[in-house]
């Protein structure tokens, strides 16, 4: 199995070559509402890496899965018990190290699967930083897992996607993450935002991002309708997802992207 944590030393040197691409997800620790795991983010963006290593190699398509970083940069959710976070600094220049010793190990072609939105903009700062010091044949791809299907979530969803909402909880279900149903309850999102400047319709533009202090406990700390989540939207979502993960991944291959 493309697992790196789970096969030796000479299997590696068997199976990696220069046409592998390695996936590495992250995520966060942090709350999650009343239903949904603190640890949700690198749940799921771990669950998709694995089912796209899956899809992949049943195409001839050589993807190895690293072990997700699960801590992020969560202190928007501090406010919460529960909730882990970790400096920019520290978050910064562990992945960078990570990303420096694949590259080492002879990958040329990482994709960082993102599964929470505070991680974005430091992700693509180190994505940039690591494949200047590497070199020509190094290529990192950053992407976020709900940027890939936001349209889907349009047509799919009843609500817009934010946090611990009817999307999280949805994908949750179909990805066999524990939810723990009887506490399901959403509220009012507490964040200004603006049809314009800054719509939660993931197919908008333009963006523009305000930051205001939120080291604040919030209840319920889920937001919109996720009562409104099912197994049967989720699988709606995830399914299209690993296809797109897969397209894309064939596409980093070729020089398309």
């Amino acid at each position: 199995m493309p697992f790196w944590d789970l096969i030796t030393w000479v299997e590696f040197k068997e199976v990696v070559d220069e046409h592998t691409v390695a996936v590495l997800p992250v995520g966060s620790v942090e709350q999650h509402g009343p239903h949904l795991p603190l640890g949700l983010d690198y749940l799921i963006v771990d669950e998709l890496a694995r089912r796209l290593v899956e899809r992949a190699s049943t195409l001839g398509i050589k993807v190895i899965k690293l072990p997700s970083i699960p801590y992020g940069l969560s202190g928007m959710w501090s406010g919460n018990p529960g909730t882990l976070e970790v400096s920019d600094n520290s978050f910064m220049n562990y992945l960078y190290d990570l990303i420096i010793s694949a590259m080492r190990c002879g990958i040329r072609k990482i994709l960082l699967l993102n599964g929470h939105a505070g991680n974005s903009e430091a992700l693509r700062i180190v994505a940039r930083r690591a494949v200047n010091d590497v070199g020509i044949d190094s290529v990192i791809a950053v992407a976020s897992w709900w940027d890939l299907v936001g349209d889907l979530i349009n047509e799919i969803f009843e609500s817009k996607f934010f946090h611990a909402d009817e999307v999280e909880t949805s994908i949750a279900m179909a990805l066999g993450i524990r939810v723990v149903v009887e506490r399901i309850t959403g509220s009012r999102i507490d964040r200004k935002y603006d049809d314009f400047w800054h719509s939660l319709d993931l197919t908008r533009r333009p963006k523009a991002y305000v930051y205001r202090f939120e080291r604040v406990e919030r209840s319920p700390g889920s937001y919109g309708s996720p009562e409104k989540a099912s197994y049967d939207k989720g699988i709606r979502l995830v399914n299209p997802l690993i296809e797109r993960l897969v397209k894309f991944i064939q596409d980093l291959l070729v020089g398309k992207v």
